[in-house]
């Protein structure tokens, strides 16, 4: 089994990767970001995004409660639509489903913000850790034949949505299955040492910490769950670009960064 995670803007032009998970004849499992499409939703309605920066360098979406609605919007409408039309246009027994159907269970989770030196308590925030996930509809939908494409959208403690991270559900959902390859498709090639040179081909877990380093904000989040899927019995890790002719087909054979134990 393998678990793709498509973020938000590959997801409104994923034909290609549509057609080769037709062809693969994989059992798969789909979870989608949709950033880009709250970010415009969100401007359409008047509203700019706001940021929140953690001391370790990652960049998250303050998720106020209408920004969490127009985010169920976007993500788990729009996206998750049209990502499970396009797959069924190519040929894949998709069908769409939140994280928040009792699948990625969640407590609301405190979030700091550093500025200018300065840490700040964000209290509205409908951001979610995820503490479980409930892998027994997705493992009904395999059953009877299904791809399950997947919103990160989880249940919270008291039945609220929450906005949690797509790579690292993702992550979570791949080991709860256990998945033979967790793969997360980015809009760059894979892992550099000194971007943009130096593609990393191959790599142990024990090498995540290092990478850190080197990392860009967006790519820490992808070794951060990296690691996380591993710890949490995958075999295999693959970052990769989303954008080549074939995108699962050239992650299999060998292109992007691949991570294992």
């Amino acid at each position: 089994m393998i678990v793709l995670k498509i973020g938000g803007s590959m997801a409104g032009r994923a034909e290609a990767l549509a057609a080769d998970i037709a062809a693969s004849g994989e059992k798969i499992v789909v979870l989608h970001g949709g950033g880009p499409q709250v970010t415009a939703l969100e401007k359409s309605l008047g509203r700019e995004p706001v940021y929140i920066h953690s001391k370790e360098g990652f960049k998250s979406r303050h998720t106020d409660r209408e920004t969490m609605d127009n985010f169920v919007m976007a993500v788990g409408g729009g996206v998750n639509t049209s990502l499970v039309r396009m797959l069924r246009k190519a040929g894949v027994n998709a069908v769409g489903v939140s994280g928040a159907s009792g699948i990625v269970l969640a407590r609301r989770k405190t979030l700091v913000s550093f500025e200018n030196g300065k840490e700040r308590l964000i209290r509205d925030d409908c951001s979610g850790k995820i503490k479980e996930i409930n892998a027994s509809p997705i493992v009904a939908l395999l059953g009877a034949g299904f791809v399950p494409v997947i919103a990160p959208i989880a249940l919270g403690e008291e039945f609220e949505a929450l906005n949690v991270d797509g790579d690292r559900a993702a992550a979570a959902i791949a080991g709860k299955l256990g998945a033979e390859k967790l793969v997360l498709f980015t809009d760059v090639e894979g892992f550099f040492s000194n971007f943009p040179d130096d593609l990393v081909r191959s790599a142990a877990q024990a090498d995540i910490a290092g990478f850190q380093k080197k990392a860009s904000a967006g790519m820490k989040r992808k070794l951060v769950a990296a690691d996380e899927a591993l710890s949490g019995g995958v075999r295999e890790v693959i970052i990769c670009s989303g954008m080549a002719q074939k995108p699962l087909s050239g992650a299999l054979s060998g292109n992007g960064t691949h991570i294992t134990k």
